[in-house]
């Protein structure tokens, strides 16, 4: 009797060589892959699909093992000793949608290295001299040192200029010949000499206002400046030379304080008369000291009037302010 196989003939070959190895071959110790060898020997119909129905379970059993089993694991790789790194999972866009990128930080920008500055060379003794030499000269020049000649203003400097004119040997010896004539003079020739020292006073005076008027207040001013730095540096190379300041009567004076007008007053009073002029200021200290402030009063409002005065005559006659508001407004 023939079976219908539900498959081609070279697949059922195939299938029944495979199940005769299988009942050949020692038991397995897998329970799946064991198949029981205990088949009936007749010939009846249903033995023959008990063998089918037993081939198809093994061969499906089989299968099954052979995709589920698990690949061999390798080798396990030698300890080198370091700690694995724990990676990080990306984070993937869009995961946190509310959350806003980071900004990204701005890298400073490296700060330029300054360039050290050359060294100034220092000046040479020669250009230093040059240097004080202008500076002398520009001083000198601002000092107005060129006045009108003067003639002479006393009867001795006629005799001398008269001696002086006809000798042309030694000053000295003119001085004395001037000096013993002036001595012996006569009445009638005293008065003479005196009359004409006058008028030359006189000349003088005109003269010298003419040349001071010649130049602004402020060229006078500042011609006085530089006469007084010229003294202090006479004073400080031991030269006895003193150079007199320019008397104007354009010259705005300082404002007085209340001070100075109370000892005024004190002094044109006579109380104070028969005594010098340390003790004088020691006993008007002590007085003023004593002064209430309604007393004061008085002496502080002729401060305060005379200080406005000083403000506006400065301001019209050197054309600027005063040192002392310019320091105020800076």
């Amino acid at each position: 009797m023939t079976v219908a196989m539900p498959f081609s003939r070279s697949l059922a070959k195939q299938l029944l060589a495979r199940s005769a190895r299988l009942l050949t071959r020692p038991v397995s110790s897998n329970p799946l892959l064991r198949v029981d060898g205990n088949y009936a020997t007749g010939n009846d119909q249903s033995s023959h699909a008990y063998k089918l129905s037993n081939l198809r379970a093994s061969l499906k059993l089989a299968r099954t093992y052979a995709t589920a089993s698990a690949k061999p694991a390798g080798r396990p790789k030698q300890h080198t000793g370091r700690t694995p790194t724990k990676r990080t999972p990306k984070s993937t866009k869009g995961a946190n949608a509310g959350e806003k990128p980071a900004a990204k930080k701005s890298k400073k920008k490296a700060a330029q290295k300054t360039k050290p500055k050359a060294a100034k060379k220092k000046p040479s003794k020669s250009a230093l001299l040059k240097k004080a030499r202008t500076d002398h000269a520009d001083l000198k020049a601002a000092a107005l040192l060129e006045e009108p000649k003067q003639l002479p203003s006393n009867p001795y400097q006629i005799i001398l200029v008269q001696e002086t004119k006809g000798s042309k040997g030694n000053v000295t010896n003119s001085a004395a010949a001037a000096s013993n004539k002036y001595k012996n003079l006569a009445l009638e020739e005293r008065e003479r000499y005196n009359h004409e020292a006058n008028q030359n006073k006189s000349k003088n005076e005109e003269a010298y206002k003419r040349w001071v008027q010649s130049h602004s207040a402020l060229e006078i001013r500042n011609a006085n400046n530089a006469r007084r730095l010229l003294n202090r540096k006479a004073k400080a190379a031991g030269k006895k030379k003193h150079i007199k300041p320019i008397h104007d009567d354009r010259t705005v004076h300082q404002p007085r304080n209340a001070y100075s007008f109370f000892f005024k007053e004190r002094n044109d009073s006579g109380d104070l008369n028969g005594m010098s002029v340390a003790e004088r200021g020691k006993l008007a200290g002590q007085e003023w000291k004593s002064l209430s402030a309604a007393e004061k009063k008085p002496y502080e409002d002729q401060a305060a009037a005379d200080k406005t005065r000083y403000l506006e005559e400065y301001k019209t006659v050197y054309g600027d302010d005063p040192p002392s508001v310019k320091r105020q407004t800076k």
